[in-house]
């Protein structure tokens, strides 16, 4: 292993060569949040004497064993959580900086996944990666008297470090792209209706996120009252007193009981009017947001990862989930989801009720958002490129098809990380997507566009609504999946 040092404005780091970059892990971007910190906004972090190591993937933030198919495990974690990690090719030079925000629904998930270690995507693209850590579930999105959003409070101060201190690294701030997937997708666009980042970022590129999974004040109330009776006490005093594990099995009684009545996570970024001053589909009329370009896209069947389970749902089921799903958009949820279901066994009559309705989800709660996203981009000159990523899962043979999660590891290069050739695959072909992939991504956080890799991707527009299809044969065409498009628009409107 191969030292190297640089010097940041809270001290000196030394850092390693991995697979012929430069990685440094575990650097502190704010005060360890424990104790009166807990609850609390960043604080900023006391410089150190001498030299910091920064050789050793950081621990994740506090979390419990992900609950659905698929979810990563975390090798170890911790209250003390608020690091970052950048991989370079070198420390010399000015280059375009990727900033990567990982899912997990706000209560799951880890910069240092060896799934992000993105050393192929550092090499491939020329681009300097930032990965970093916030705080999560209660201990980041409960939102008290203490302090709200302190969960978006932590990625604000993590992306003015970058501002600060990237150069040393060789990268460029001017040239900042913020990407995530799925809740970090949802954070991005979060952070584009807080004015206090503005001008921290100047594109992003949103996998799997919908625009409008914000709580209001009423939902942030209920879950903090189910907090207090679940720990039987109030007062804020007392839960910096508990142990990390109660406040932890507190969290999973909560968030149960909130996804089973409301079919939404208890923890999530709140609508505070204040930090947060509109949610990620509003914010797009900001004017700071105009001239941010976007990527936004989605994967073909992502809801069959969290159907996976209810193989022999039947139709009745089906009726009840849809119907609860798409109750705030139609004054009559049953007729309408009755509508669709009935559409989508048409559209794939040899497919089992629940792909159906896994299709319907997937269109529901991500395409349909994205692109209404891009419309209302495309009103203010916005630009936006959409995706559909159609890469099959080989595992359960198949079942999970192109579910939630598969475009990551294509996207940092790391089909080799452990699990990934059973859930994402493997072989040339495999890699000849994440390859382009990877270039398309590192071109956008390069230009502000991914034409220099896929010649023929154009921004989405309302007229032709293309997007780039990513699958065994990568192409571009031109309103994918209409029918089910006219479907959705017959039942519910655009």
């Amino acid at each position: 292993m191969t030292a190297v040092e640089v010097a940041i404005d809270s001290g000196r780091l030394r850092g390693h060569v991995s697979r012929n970059v430069l990685r440094f892990d575990g650097i502190p971007y704010a005060a360890a949040p424990l104790g009166a910190l807990r609850f609390a906004p960043p604080q900023p972090v006391r410089p150190w004497r001498g030299v910091r190591d920064a050789t050793v993937p950081p621990p994740g933030p506090l979390q419990l064993p992900g609950q659905t198919l698929g979810s990563r495990p975390v090798a170890a974690t911790s209250e003390d959580c608020l690091h970052i990690n950048v991989v370079t090719p070198g420390l010399k030079g000015r280059r375009a900086v990727m900033v990567w925000i990982y899912g997990g629904g706000f209560v799951n998930g880890s910069g240092a996944d060896p799934l992000h270690a993105g050393e192929r995507l550092v090499a491939r693209g020329d681009v300097v990666l930032v990965t970093f850590d916030y705080r999560l579930g209660a201990f980041g999105f409960l939102h008290t008297e203490a302090g709200s959003n302190v969960g978006m409070r932590d990625q604000l101060v993590a992306l003015q470090w970058v501002q600060r201190n990237i150069a040393a690294f060789g990268g460029d701030p001017d040239r900042v792209t913020v990407f995530g997937e799925s809740a970090g997708a949802m954070c991005l666009l979060t952070l584009m209706g807080m004015p206090a980042a503005d001008g921290l970022f100047r594109a992003g590129i949103i996998q799997s996120g919908a625009a409008s999974w914000i709580s209001d004040q009423a939902s942030a109330a209920q879950t903090r009252d189910a907090m207090a009776e679940t720990l039987g006490t109030a007062d804020i005093r007392q839960w910096r007193r508990l142990p990390s594990e109660h406040l932890l099995a507190a969290q999973q009684v909560v968030e149960q009981r909130m996804r089973t009545s409301t079919g939404r996570g208890a923890f999530r970024p709140l609508l505070d009017g204040d930090l947060i001053e509109v949610d990620g589909h509003e914010a797009q009329r900001r004017e700071v947001n105009h001239h941010r370009p976007l990527i936004a896209g989605s994967n073909g069947d992502e809801q069959r990862l969290f159907l996976i389970r209810h193989r022999k749902m039947d139709r009745p089921a089906a009726l009840t989930r849809l119907s609860r799903a798409i109750a705030s958009r139609s004054s009559d949820p049953v007729a309408a989801a009755s509508t669709l279901l009935d559409g989508y066994a048409r559209l794939f009559p040899d497919a089992p009720v629940v792909e159906q309705l896994a299709a319907a989800e997937t269109e529901f709660f991500y395409r349909r958002p994205l692109l209404a996203l891009a419309a209302l981009r495309e009103q203010q000159h916005a630009t936006t490129w959409n995706y559909l990523f159609s890469w099959p899962s080989p595992a359960l043979k198949g079942r999970l098809g192109a579910c939630h999660a598969i475009e990551i590891p294509f996207v940092f290069g790391t089909l080799d990380a452990q699990g990934m050739a059973t859930f994402a695959g493997q072989g040339p072909e495999a890699w000849r997507i994440s390859e382009q992939v990877m270039d398309a991504w590192a071109a956008f956080a390069q230009d502000g566009g991914p034409q220099a890799v896929v010649a023929a991707w154009n921004p989405w527009t309302s007229r032709d609504q293309q997007a780039w299809i990513i699958d065994q044969e990568a192409r571009v065409e031109g309103d994918p999946r209409a029918a089910e498009r006219r479907l959705w628009a017959e039942v519910l409107g655009s």
